[in-house]
């Protein structure tokens, strides 16, 4: 880690403050560790060797008591009789300087004198921090008090920006529920953001995994940390004491609750000195930094803590609270205070907990009411939960022990489902999951459980590829009669299942928003059956075109796994979307990312893990960076369970390009074609098979295939696909303005790669005809699109020529670009009218656009020098620098 770290943010208070010495300075105000010292030194930077220079002053209680002892280091030995104030601002050095006062709160009233008389003077610039809270000199309070400078608030970082700064200072990428726990933690003070980092370094919780950073265990608390917090907290009465000790284990706390702990006039004064606040909308009490909790915690014995937990237990009982949120956390204060003896309690904490995803809590209540007599249901419950959390061996354990305990029907539909999941998650059976729930739905005579146990085992025999069974287990289910709540979001998670295979993806669409806006009502969140329907409707808005869709859909998976604890199946599943997305749009890089965010929490070998491997490898090789392709397929072999149509169609839809960042075109086609061959019945997968031989030159194989794709598939792609195809059906005679068309409607999908391509297809359509200008334009338009698609590297982007331009060509070109006449030009250059005119027009034809407003696009491309490589198929080549090891 850098033992400075980089800084990120806070663009607008720099500028403030920069802005702000321009006329004299500022005051830059805010809480202890918020990085006030560092903003300042920031939007100094560079002014030493200006005029007047920089002169740094830091205030110290130590000095705060010695006349003008800030300011020692800057003034002569001895100070002559009469008015220090003037002599020690003429002894200054420099002419007019910066000077930049660090916690000017601190200041003895000489030296606070002294930088008020200079801005009053004149004199100087002063940029000065002072600490929020605290008690300044005079001299001080009047430098925002009476106009003289501004006064600029700095709070805590944003989440984006401590996600930034984490990334800087750790060399890597960081897994977002890390960036949130440690934000979370840190209250956005970058100084604890720092001492947390380093605790979880030191203790090995923060490690790099599958290049990404994650924070795996609690919160450390190192000695240094802990004295920094217990710094802030102060000295404290064993009242005040007592009152936060209830506040730190039981935050948030109705401050009515609280009272019956603690006298209200002690916390009243806490929370005059700020320790805890109080909310004005409920009236609940927290500690006022999430830090000030670890060290009041650490502070408690073993016994004294069971004693505050035992009592906030009581305190939450007695009020007859059922809510959902209360019986969790009297339980868990119950359990982690000895004193959990009723199972039942403990059962229904569990469940909450499961439904929060707040897992390893989950496991923990699960046990305990196991343990507690909780019998088969506890037992059941503590599978589900550790399934969830990808601990299969453990499950199949559990399930063992209940396995000969009697069970009525709900009962034994429930073991069914979570030992036919684990089986299937943990060890790919899919063929003994479902023969287990087959069995468990022989044995029963009630309608809902069957109807429970077919959805799922249908699910399976979906996943296996048993799409005709799925239609007719639909209509099985409702023949046993009518749905309930739970049975109706489940078919309706079927039917979305099978729409996009049936050509139906906007159904599908809609089936999907209305079930989860139905979810959405419901009293708890159903995290399982809301990732449920959110894979389907990703895969009928990609089928569809509907980019922004499926990211919607991806969007809602990553929130689920952000807001249930970094939930790894969520987060592993909706990075494998998002990747997705990020590559169908053209921006391989970005795919790669997310791909390795999803890849951080993984625990082990796992169904899920496969789509998010196979979308990594597929981003590599559109990269070109085989390397990093061959690293992914190894590590796919080690954590991926290749089960499923899902992963196999994902591995397969990624092998042509891995071919083809080879150099093997040839068996690129091929494999694309064996692809297509496996894909006939299904069209989600059949589409880009068949568009992957036409991106690869191969039109001729498939295009009446999908002229008749097209018209059995919803949406606008599959059409575009087929116009694709059409045109490029006689690789010798492509129907090339045809293809300016097709690439137009590529770029209006957001699928920038394939309209870079089919314009080069289109450019070298135009060359075989000898059309030089048309070829400009249209190979042009595609190294301006290639140009913004992260380096992609595909057959059809071979050898693209970068378009040159003179410095005079590029001059005139940017002015006729930011919107000046020929004439105005002509004045400002000196140069004739004819000239000007004469330069653009060969500008025009070298670049293959013919009007002003079409100039400044092209020209940023140039510029930047940023286009595809001009052999981009030719292997090995250099590992990308986060490819997994």
């Amino acid at each position: 880690m850098r033992t400075i770290w980089p800084f990120e943010g806070r663009a607008a208070q720099l500028a403030a403050i920069r802005s702000a010495l321009n006329t004299g300075g500022a005051v830059l105000a805010g809480p202890a560790g918020v990085g006030k010292s560092r903003l300042a030194a920031e939007a100094v930077m560079g002014e030493v060797g200006e005029p007047g220079g920089l002169v740094r002053v830091l205030a110290t209680a130590a000095a705060s008591g010695i006349p003008l002892g800030a300011m020692a280091h800057l003034l002569p030995p001895h100070p002559p009789e009469g008015n220090m104030i003037r002599w020690a601002a003429d002894a200054l050095p420099g002419n007019e300087p910066l000077l930049l006062v660090d916690d000017a709160h601190l200041l003895d009233s000489a030296s606070a004198a002294l930088v008020l008389h200079l801005v009053v003077g004149g004199r100087a610039r002063v940029l000065a921090t002072v600490r929020s809270g605290e008690r300044a000199p005079d001299a001080v309070t009047a430098l925002w008090k009476d106009d003289l400078l501004a006064r600029i608030e700095l709070g805590p970082l944003e989440l984006a920006e401590a996600g930034r700064v984490l990334s800087g200072a750790l060399g890597g990428e960081v897994e977002g529920p890390t960036v949130r726990r440690l934000w979370r933690a840190g209250g956005g003070n970058v100084l604890f953001l720092r001492e947390l980092v380093l605790a979880g370094e030191s203790s090995g919780a923060l490690a790099e995994r599958h290049g990404v950073w994650r924070w795996q265990g609690e919160i450390s608390m190192t000695t240094r940390l802990r004295e920094l917090v217990e710094g802030r907290v102060g000295d404290i009465t064993p009242a005040e004491r007592e009152a936060l000790e209830f506040t730190a284990y039981g935050e948030p706390l109705a401050a009515g609750l609280l009272a019956g702990l603690a006298p209200m006039e002690t916390v009243r004064g806490l929370e005059d000195r700020q320790l805890v606040t109080v909310s004005p909308e409920d009236l609940s009490v927290r500690l006022a930094h999430p830090l000030y909790g670890e060290v009041i915690r650490a502070g408690c014995g073993e016994l004294r803590t069971r004693e505050v937990l035992s009592r906030l237990a009581d305190a939450v009982e007695a009020t007859g609270s059922d809510s959902g949120e209360d019986v969790l956390r009297a339980a868990v204060w119950r359990l982690d205070s000895a004193t959990a003896h009723d199972p039942a309690p403990l059962m229904r904490a569990c469940h909450s907990a499961r439904s929060l995803r707040d897992l390893e809590l989950a496991v923990r209540l699960g046990r305990a009411a196991l343990a507690a007599g909780g019998g088969v249901a506890a037992g059941i419950l503590l599978a589900s939960v550790l399934t969830y959390s990808d601990r299969y061996d453990e499950t199949e354990a559990v399930l063992r022990g209940l396995a000969a305990e009697p069970m009525g029907d709900m009962t034994r539909v429930e073991f069914a489902r979570v030992h036919a999941l684990n089986l299937l998650w943990g060890y790919g059976r899919a063929e003994e999951a479902c023969e287990v729930l087959e069995a468990a739905a022989a044995a029963m005579t009630e309608a809902e459980p069957r109807q429970g146990a077919l959805i799922i085992r249908t699910s399976i025999e979906h996943l296996m590829g048993g799409f005709s069974q799925t239609r007719q287990a639909i209509e099985r289910v409702r023949e046993m009669g009518p749905p309930n709540a739970a049975v109706t979001i489940g078919l309706a998670a079927m039917e979305a299942d099978v729409l996009p295979y049936e050509g139906r993806g906007a159904q599908a669409l809609a089936l999907v928003d209305g079930t989860l806006a139905t979810i959405g009502e419901l009293p708890e969140p159903l995290p399982s059956i809301t990732m449920a329907l959110v894979m389907p409707g990703a895969v009928a808005a990609v089928m569809t075109g509907d980019l922004a869709a499926a990211w919607r859909y991806a969007d809602i998976g990553y929130r689920i796994g952000e807001d249930h604890g970094g939930w790894s199946r969520a987060v592993v599943s909706a990075g494998a979307l998002r990747a997705q997305v990020c590559r169908l749009r053209g921006r391989p890089a970005e795919a790669i990312r997310w791909c390795r965010q999803g890849l951080g929490g993984l625990r082990g070998r796992t169904l899920h893990a496969g789509p998010c491997l196979a979308e990594l490898a597929h981003a590599y090789a559109l990269t070109g960076d085989v390397a990093a392709v061959e690293a992914t397929m190894r590590l796919s072999d080690e954590l991926a369970l290749k089960v499923g149509h899902h992963v196999e169609f994902a591995f397969r839809l990624a092998e042509p390009w891995a071919l083809a960042a080879r150099g093997d075109v040839a068996g690129a086609v091929a494999a694309a074609h064996g692809t297509a061959e496996a894909a006939r019945d299904l069209p989600p997968y059949a589409l880009f098979a068949l568009h992957d031989l036409v991106r690869l030159g191969a039109a001729d194989l498939v295009s009446d295939r999908l002229d008749r794709l097209a018209g059995r598939i919803d949406g606008a792609l599959a059409p575009v696909f087929a116009r694709h195809a059409r045109a490029m059906r006689d690789p010798g005679k492509p129907v090339v303005r045809e293809l300016d068309a097709v690439s137009e409607a590529f770029e209006q999908l957001g699928l920038l790669l394939h309209a870079a391509e089919a314009s080069a297809q289109a450019a070298r359509g135009y060359r075989l005809l000898g059309l030089v200008r048309a070829e400009r334009v249209a190979e042009t338009r595609a190294w301006a699109l290639a140009g913004r698609c992260d380096g992609a590297r595909t057959p059809a982007l071979a050898g693209l020529a970068v378009p040159e331009l003179t410095a005079r060509q590029r001059e005139i070109a940017h002015l006729a670009a930011s919107g000046l006449s020929n004439r105005d030009i002509a004045e400002r250059l000196t140069l004739s009218i004819r000239t000007v005119a004469n330069t653009l027009v060969h500008v025009y034809e070298r670049i293959g656009v013919n009007r002003r407003d079409e100039l400044g696009a092209i020209l940023r491309v140039v510029d930047r020098g940023s286009g595809p490589d001009p052999s981009p198929t030719r292997g090995p080549v250099p590992r990308h620098p986060g490819a997994p090891s």
